[in-house]
Formats: structure tokens, C-alpha cells, sequence
């Protein structure tokens, strides 16, 4: 396991959905959506790496799915 407990938490958590989500694809781009929501922008998700590859492709993840409006999402 890695060093940091939160990131243990999300390895199982994932390992699990990836496992019993029929779309998992559709399902985390759906857990991104919402957590952008919950932080209050697409930009939040990536704030530590603005700029990189990696967040380059989660800040199109998380519009694709959001059609750019986060309103409907932050209900959760």
C-alpha cells in the first residue's frame, strides 16, 4: 500500500466499482462531475497541477459530462 490513507481509500474504492459498475467509465466521470460540483468548479479538481497533462485530461472528462454547467451536479 502506499503511504498516504487517502489514496489507499480511493485505490479500494475504485478497485471495487471497477469491479461491479456495469459503465465504470460513465460512473467515475459521473464521481468526477459531482466532485467538481462539491468543490465548487472544474478547477478546484486540478488546482495542485493546473496546466498538466494529466489535468488537462480531467478538466475534458469532467466537461464532457457536464456540458460546462455544474448546477445540476452540486445536488448531491
Amino acid at each position: 500500500m502506499t503511504a498516504n490513507r487517502h489514496t489507499d481509500q480511493a485505490i479500494r474504492a475504485l478497485t471495487t466499482a471497477a469491479k461491479t459498475e456495469h459503465d465504470f467509465a460513465d460512473w467515475l466521470a459521473n464521481v468526477l462531475a459531482y466532485t467538481a460540483a462539491n468543490l465548487g468548479s472544474t478547477e478546484a479538481l486540478t488546482a495542485g497541477r493546473p496546466g498538466s497533462w494529466e489535468s488537462a485530461l480531467v478538466d475534458r472528462l469532467v466537461e464532457g459530462t457536464t456540458g460546462g454547467d455544474l448546477t445540476p451536479w452540486s445536488q448531491r
